[in-house]
């Protein structure tokens, strides 16, 4: 079996470089000059929540996207033959992780571009979202399409496994004239008009010359404070531009808004700063500090500070970058939605037809690719979280608690203060029942920076996680610290290897983002939850090809090829034992290798 797991992954490895090669060869030849009065102002990586492309097609197929925002300019028309987004390096090298595109000309997957539309009419202005692809251009001649002026686009790249806010990634915009290339850029970093890729924008100089007017952020102060929220004076803010009518909804239940109404700007979703907090369970504050506003929410070990007109926001003490900065516009304090309801534990997504968007946010734990056709059923009464004591900073002392993504404690965790001073010089502590442990450092002086090891047992094997600190930084033995662990991942990956013998030369050439994997949970996961069905399509992983981001359990696993132009075929899956089947059961083990919790997988045509 190791022999021919080895010739098959070296097989479908040598495949998919040999695909990737390729691409970059023709990239190369794209041309070496940009095209005159053509300038990409603006291309930034926005979310990884959307699903609205497929694989090759303009359709939602269960994996999350990456979600693109480009903003281009050409002086004059301007024939655009193909958009290709390629992950890098840092420095714009190609990695192989990925390649998006708008034709079927090398191994990839489809980019779809979405162009906004400004429509002026007798009634008014309104913005229009025109789909440029609903699929790949299988004519490699066949052109995108032609533009000139201001534009604005919205890039959809299905997820192969390889979309992560860590990734670098390079736009290139090829015309007979020669191609547009962006600079490598990330989550959180985008490349502005110059050529660069900017890192966040630090906090503005507040206005010396406040306007006149004192509005409230809010109508009705917070019941838990029993004095009225002090009214900001904020620089005014010009109302945004019309743009789409936003519906949130928290688990189902749409939020109504009293006077300002959720609003689009530059990419995020901004609303209300006190109705969000306190539906989120958030005790509200309103602070200022001579021309500086302040918003700021607490709960249960944690808070989240949002300075106005800043892009700097802090949680729980530590600055974290911001897109938008939270903004007083037309009296309304507003605050940006993802960030405060991700830094509070939910997930978010964003779906738009025509001009009405809808955002949902969900508990974390949600499967990030469901079952694309559920059976709705009702939620159960969530199990109250447990308030730890307050903790109070004591000199040559570490302390805190261990808690798993829902807030419930984790007894039994190996805590270590790691001495910076002294090599390999460790002390260690343990987490009781209610998640809480206690280390007394030496007086000595010296920083430490915290660790821990959680380990699980799961039908008989153990699985051990490292988990960081939730603010990870240094801290001094004389001062001491309070050091609190969030443990939110236990995952694994699938190498996935096709059985190429199955196949016959009238099939399509087989595409491993085609291979479409559905898990459906036997038992419990490693975390005792319940878990959720998973549909993933194939793609690059580390050290192969398959799927990632598996919470570790035990699944039945089925197969699905998916190719262009073809009626889904069912695939056979053998798991180790050399026998298909329809389906196959499987857990996961560490990998003596990689140390990744792996399983492995061949796939063949019955």
């Amino acid at each position: 079996m190791s022999n021919s797991r080895n010739k098959m992954q070296s097989l479908l490895i040598s495949s998919v470089l040999a695909g990737m090669l390729a691409f970059a060869g023709i990239a190369s030849a794209f041309g070496e000059t940009t095209p005159t009065g053509a300038e990409i102002k603006e291309f930034s990586l926005l979310d990884t929540a959307s699903d609205v492309v497929g694989a090759a097609d303009f359709t939602p197929e269960g994996n999350k996207d990456g979600h693109f925002k480009l903003l281009l300019s050409l002086a004059q028309k301007t024939v655009i033959n193909t958009v290709v987004l390629r992950s890098t390096d840092d420095y714009g090298k190609d990695n192989f992780q990925g390649v998006w595109r708008t034709n079927r000309a090398t191994t990839g997957w489809l980019l779809g571009i979405v162009q906004d539309k400004t429509v002026t009419t007798s009634s008014g202005t309104t913005h229009e979202s025109e789909i440029i692809n609903p699929g790949f251009r299988k004519d490699v001649k066949e052109p995108v399409g032609e533009f000139n002026g201001e534009l604005k686009f919205d890039l959809y790249a299905s997820n192969n496994g390889t979309i992560k806010e860590t990734q670098s990634y390079v736009l290139e915009i090829e015309t007979p004239q020669g191609t547009i290339v962006s600079k490598p850029i990330k989550y959180n970093k985008p490349m502005k008009s110059g050529g660069t890729a900017t890192s966040p924008t630090p906090a503005p100089t507040p206005s010396q010359n406040p306007p006149s007017t004192t509005p409230a952020p809010t109508s009705t102060p917070s019941p838990t404070q029993p004095t009225p929220t002090p009214n900001p004076v904020p620089p005014s803010s010009p109302a945004p531009a019309e743009g789409p009518t936003i519906h949130v909804f928290l688990k189902g239940q749409e939020l109504h808004f009293d006077g300002a109404q959720p609003i689009l700007k530059d990419g995020s979703t901004l609303v209300p700063f006190r109705k969000l907090f306190e539906t989120l369970g958030f005790t509200v504050k309103w602070v200022e500090n001579g021309n500086i506003q302040q918003a700021l929410g607490t709960k249960d070990g944690l808070s989240i500070e949002l300075t106005i007109n800043s892009t700097i926001a802090k949680v729980n003490g530590k600055n974290v970058s911001l897109d938008v900065p939270a903004k007083i516009i037309n009296g309304n304090t507003l605050v940006p939605l993802r960030f405060v309801a991700e830094n509070s534990g939910f997930r978010v997504s964003y779906s738009r037809e025509g001009n009405v968007a809808t955002i949902q946010i969900e508990d974390a734990d949600v499967a990030a690719y469901p079952d694309p056709t559920p059976v709705p059923t009702p939620d159960p009464a969530p199990d109250p979280a447990p308030i730890p004591s307050k903790e109070e900073i004591e000199p040559y002392v570490v302390k805190g608690y261990v808690r798993d993504a829902k807030g419930h404690p984790v007894p039994d965790v190996s805590i270590f203060a790691d001495n910076t001073l002294l090599y390999d010089s460790n002390i260690l502590g343990v987490t009781d029942e209610s998640g809480h442990y206690r280390i007394e450092l030496p007086q000595i002086t010296t920083t430490w920076r915290m660790g821990a090891d959680l380990t699980k047992e799961f039908n008989g094997k153990s699985f051990t996680f490292h988990l960081a600190a939730d603010v990870d930084r240094p801290l001094a033995g004389s001062a001491g610290a309070v050091r609190d662990f969030t443990w939110k991942k236990f995952e694994g990956q699938i190498y996935i290897y096709p059985n190429f013998s199955s196949f016959d030369d009238s099939l399509p050439e087989f595409d491993m983002s085609d291979l479409e994997i559905t898990l459906t949970p036997v038992g419990p996961l490693l975390d005792g939850s319940a878990g959720q069905k998973l549909i993933k399509h194939g793609g690059p992983i580390k050290g192969g090809a398959g799927i990632d981001n598996v919470p570790i359990g035990r699944y039945k696993a089925t197969a699905r090829w998916l190719p262009e132009g073809h009626e889904p075929l069912p695939m056979q899956i053998s798991v180790n034992s050399g026998k298909y089947a329809e389906s196959a059961e499987f857990e996961f083990d560490i990998s003596n290798t990689t140390s990744y919790y792996i399983s492995e997988f061949v796939v063949k045509l019955p």
